[in-house]
């Protein structure tokens, strides 16, 4: 019986240390925030930690998330961790002097779980921006030819005077950008936003990203926080890297047998491919190795294509059934000297001719 006893506790006992454990220096027993924190913002960082190395951790709200003051996103973690890590984000604006209550779970992937209580109460205590982000940068224009490794700005950040660790700066919202640090004293850090990879503006003109500082300043007594952010936009800059492209250009149009010249064949359209401050359009007839462009004219400006000659002229060097082609070609208008080389782009248009009227007979060539 003793025997039965004693393998039992063994079992609890190693049940027990199958739960991964919250980080002691990020317990939320009682959180002052100033009431004028901002909400989406983060306002604390937990951190976890797991004897048998059952990662990912993941991170919940206990109870009824919907009426939460927060809510909990777990961060990126592998099996290759020693640690993983969530954010507590804000939902809704505090009320100073006001307490609120929640827990929250951490589980491994083996289903160990453990749960601590935390508290928030909102302090009458506006936050020192300025103070935290001695530095900052709120928009950033970068040109999408802007090569990889090409610092775009720096912020500077202060560190909490109650806490021996440095500021520790991340970098969050898009792959394309990092964040490179430097202790600059024994109470600043310095980041540098840096370009990881291509920008396009067509694809995306605008990110945004959060610098997020652990540790940063906060004011004793009145904001125990330990993590603080900074909302940072980027700007991508078009730049002439993309050729017109047709938006109007009927692949096959069929000539109606009372089209004359001067009449209007059809009409195309094209835009210049760079978005952001696009240049004007000329368009134009490619004639080289094409015998039937005299027959027809373009509006450089417009993209209108009307006859230029008799159809019957043109009905004398064609088959029937075959179409007349046309090239057009749409061209971007360069009006400074700095500015890059215009670029063109063509498109192939079929004309069929109408049907002929009592046509004298021919001969197929054969050979």
């Amino acid at each position: 019986m003793w025997q039965c006893w004693l393998l039992v506790g063994l079992i609890q006992r190693t049940v027990v240390g199958l739960d991964p454990k919250f980080d002691p220096s990020t317990r939320m027993r009682l959180v002052l925030v100033p009431a004028d924190a901002a909400v989406g913002s983060v306002i604390y960082r937990l951190r976890a930690t797991d004897e048998e190395f059952e990662y990912p951790l993941q991170f919940e709200l206990v109870g009824d998330a919907a009426s939460s003051t927060v809510q909990i996103e777990t961060l990126p973690c592998t099996k290759f961790n020693s640690i993983c890590q969530a954010n507590v984000i804000l939902t809704r604006r505090l009320e100073a002097g006001r307490y609120y209550d929640f827990q929250v779970s951490v589980k491994d992937t083996k289903g160990g779980m453990s749960i601590q209580s935390c508290s928030i109460t909102a302090t009458n205590f506006s936050t020192p921006h300025d103070l935290i982000f001695p530095h900052k940068t709120g928009i950033i224009m970068v040109p999408e030819d802007a090569k990889k490794g090409t610092e775009l700005d720096y912020v500077l950040a202060n560190k909490n005077p109650l806490m021996p660790k440095p500021v520790y700066l991340e970098l969050w919202g898009s792959p394309l950008f990092a964040i490179r640090q430097k202790i600059i004293s024994p109470e600043m850090t310095e980041g540098t936003i840096f370009l990881l990879g291509p920008l396009d503006f067509e694809k995306q003109a605008m990110y945004h990203l959060t610098v997020l500082a652990n540790d940063a300043y906060a004011e004793p007594g009145q904001d125990s926080r330990n993590i603080a952010g900074l909302e940072v936009v980027i700007i991508v800059e078009d730049v002439q890297d993309v050729p017109p492209v047709f938006t109007v250009a009927p692949p096959v149009t069929r000539l109606p047998p009372g089209l004359i010249p001067g009449d209007k064949v059809l009409q195309v359209h094209a835009e210049d491919g760079d978005k952001g401050v696009p240049r004007e359009i000329r368009y134009g007839l490619v004639s080289e190795g094409n015998p039937f462009t005299s027959f027809f004219d373009i509006n450089e400006t417009s993209g209108e294509i009307s006859l230029l000659r008799p159809l019957d002229d043109i009905l004398a060097l064609t088959h029937v059934g075959d179409p007349v082609l046309l090239t057009v070609i749409a061209e971007e208008v360069k009006v400074a000297r700095d500015e890059p080389p215009a670029m063109a782009t063509t498109v192939q248009l079929a004309f069929f001719l109408p049907e002929r009227s009592n046509s004298p007979p021919y001969f197929e060539n054969d050979q």
